[in-house]
């Protein structure tokens, strides 16, 4: 069984709070590091949602909370199941307009062999995105 992360659990990696559940979470990944079982599954959704905590609910700084995510995305002990490693390759100024969350729309979607529509100019200005006129 390979375990996907759950936003609460991913949450509690980087904030380290409440630290009993943290200490659960980083025992997980531990142990299976240890026992040479696969990596544990880290969706996009759960990489979109654990960024708007960070900074809605934790207050941590765009910076900061890129930087904790990428850093979570190039741990050897999990991987990614979307766009989310590539999306954060990016320097953290270039994840600000537009944002982390259109950008890992646009990328899965883009995996999809999809367009994204959009009448956000922001996301519209991604490569193959359209604009809809209204």
């Amino acid at each position: 069984m390979i375990p996907g992360l759950d936003t609460s659990i991913v949450v509690r990696l980087l904030t380290g709070e409440p630290a009993k559940q943290a200490d659960a979470a980083r025992r997980l990944l531990d142990e299976r590091a240890a026992a040479r079982e696969p990596p544990a599954a880290l969706s996009d959704l759960v990489v979109g949602e654990s960024y708007f905590a960070l900074r809605h609910h934790y207050g941590v700084p765009h910076g900061r909370a890129v930087a904790a995510l990428r850093a979570l995305l190039n741990d050897p002990r999990v991987f990614s199941t979307g766009v989310a490693r590539q999306v954060f390759a990016l320097q953290p100024d270039e994840i600000s307009a537009p944002g982390l969350i259109d950008r890992l729309i646009h990328g899965d979607y883009e995996r999809a062999g999809a367009t994204l529509i959009t009448f956000d100019r922001g996301a519209a200005r991604l490569p193959g995105a359209k604009l809809l006129a209204s």
